[in-house]
This record gives C-alpha cells, structure tokens and sequence, in this order.
C-alpha cells in the first residue's frame, strides 16, 4: 500500500491511541510517531529495496513524516475552528498547542449567538485570509491520497523546500533559517509602518492607529507585519488572529521551560521575534520578554507589538 494512503487510511488509530493523542497535541514539538510497516507488506518490501540507497531512504522518510505532521495539524486546526465557531469553547479554554494551529492559521472566533445570515456571510468572507503557510498547507492535504504523490514531495524536498512545502517537511536547520527570513520581512514592514507614524515608542498610543483609520498602504505593511495576503475580510482576520496570540501569551509563563527547540522557534516565529542562532535559553528570554512587554497593551497597540519590541 502506498505510504501516505496508509497515513490517511489510518487517521482514526492516529486519534485514538493516547500514544498519538499525546503527539498530536504538542504538533509544534514535532510529528506524531509513525506506525511501523507490517514486515511483508508492500511499504516493507520497498522501504526495505530503498535501504540500498541511504540518502533515497532518508528522503523518503522526510516525506512521511512531513505529510503525517501536516496532517495532524490540519486536523486540530478543524477540529479547534468547529469547536471555537460553534461557542463549544472559548480562547480561554483552549490548550497551547490549539493556539498555535489558530494563530498560524488565524481562525475566526464566533459566538454562538452569531448565526444569522449576516455573520455567516462574514465567515465566509473571512476564511478566505489566512498567513501564508495557510494555502500550503491546504495543497499538501490535498494531495496526500493522490498516488505517487511522495516524490512530488521529494523533488520539493530537495529543489524548492521554501517555496512549495510547510514547515513540516523542513529540516531543524531549515525551520530556523526560513522563519527567520519570514521573520526578518514581517519587522521590515512593521518599522516602515512605524517610521510613517514618526517612530512612536508604546506610550504613545495616540499616535498608532487603529486598523480602521489605515489607510490602504499602511494596511498594505501591516499584512506584511503578520505574514498575511492581503485579502477581503483581512482586518477582522487579523483582529482575531490578535486574539488567539493574546490568548496564547497567557498561557506562555506556565507553558515556556516546557518547550523543546522546535516550539521555541515556532513560538518566536509567530510573535516576529528574532530567532538568528538564538540557544534555547536566548529563545526564552526573549519570549518571557516579549510576554511581559506586551501583557498590558491596548489592542490598538499590540497590533504593532512585534516592531516595538524588537526596537525596544
């Protein structure tokens, strides 16, 4: 049986078992571990004929476990959005590793009371932003059944990693230096959006607008600032995505000692902290700063949290 059919055809094990349950809460941590091939089953055999070639096998195993890491977030990220939008749960109720999959996809909080034709009609306009991972992500599950679709992703792998695939496919070395490229952009336009208002420190709320008083350019860099397309419903996207990371800075003093690297550098990533050759002691001191920096920010100025603190 092809590899990643077996990952689908096996999603309801992967939900079940508390070994997995475990994995797939912490997917920032990593992918969830993968149920070894039946010795004699096709996957067997040619893992096994594959093994001749150490660097085609390591490839291989690269795409399985970027395809089974994607999918695990996908689902939270569902299972997560249908909870939040049907009122099942609040942000406040809502785990670390469910935070990260809504700020990295920026879901829309609705309430309960907000089903009728209107709100709907607004949710469906905003499920159309999300960052720019979003969109990729979609493609990869999509293309998770399609039959030799591994070496589409191989050839990814190897020729356009940042480009094509997720963080999931990535390498540890390629997850630092591609957030940080991501990272380094997002400060960009957050200190040309700042330099427009005259360089303001935090104190100076009167002088960092709203979203609503942007005009299109300065909406422009603050799409730029989130790592977002700038598409319809765009403002009421980031607003919810302020609140999901708002949500998630709550969590972080009891969460952060925690956290492996991998989280350490997802964590800094989504807030555009500055990731370099931070160690992980650097990373949580930059964290812990950046939680307490932020903490009692008005909403108007959290929108511009990142730049500030990184001129701080």
């Amino acid at each position: 049986m092809h590899s990643l059919s077996r990952i689908l055809l096996n999603r309801n094990q992967v939900l079940v078992q508390p070994a997995y349950l475990v994995a797939i809460r912490h997917t920032s941590a990593g992918p969830p571990p993968s149920t070894p091939a039946k010795e004699g089953s096709l996957t067997y055999k040619y893992e096994k004929f594959i093994g001749k070639w150490p660097k085609v096998l390591e490839l291989h195993r690269t795409v399985l476990e970027g395809s089974r890491w994607c999918f695990a977030d996908v689902k939270m990220y569902f299972r997560t959005r249908k909870a939040v939008t049907t009122g099942q749960k609040k942000l406040s109720d809502l785990t670390v590793e469910e935070l990260e999959t809504l700020v990295q996809r920026a879901v829309q909080n609705a309430h309960p009371h907000c089903d009728s034709a209107n709100s709907r009609s607004r949710r469906h306009s905003n499920s159309n932003v999300m960052p720019v991972e979003g969109p990729k992500m979609a493609i990869v599950t999509a293309l998770l059944p399609v039959p030799l679709s591994v070496y589409v992703f191989a050839f990814a792998v190897i020729f356009f990693p940042r480009l094509v695939l997720t963080r999931h496919f990535w390498s540890d070395e390629q997850r630092r230096e591609f957030f940080q490229l991501e990272v380094t952009k997002a400060l960009i336009s957050g200190e040309q959006l700042l330099s427009t208002f005259g360089s303001p420190s935090p104190s100076d709320e009167n002088k960092l607008k709203p979203m609503d008083k942007l005009d299109t350019s300065e909406m422009l860099l603050v799409h730029g600032m989130h790592s977002m397309y700038p598409l319809p419903g765009a403002k009421r996207r980031i607003e919810k995505r302020m609140e999901a990371l708002r949500a998630l800075d709550n969590l972080m003093p009891s969460a952060i000692d925690g956290f492996n690297e991998r989280q350490l550098i997802f964590n800094c990533y989504i807030r555009k902290i500055d990731i370099g050759k931070k160690s992980e002691s650097e990373m949580r001191d930059s964290l812990r700063q950046y939680v307490k920096f932020t903490s009692r920010m008005p909403n108007n100025v959290y929108l511009y949290a990142s730049p500030l603190f990184k001129q701080k």
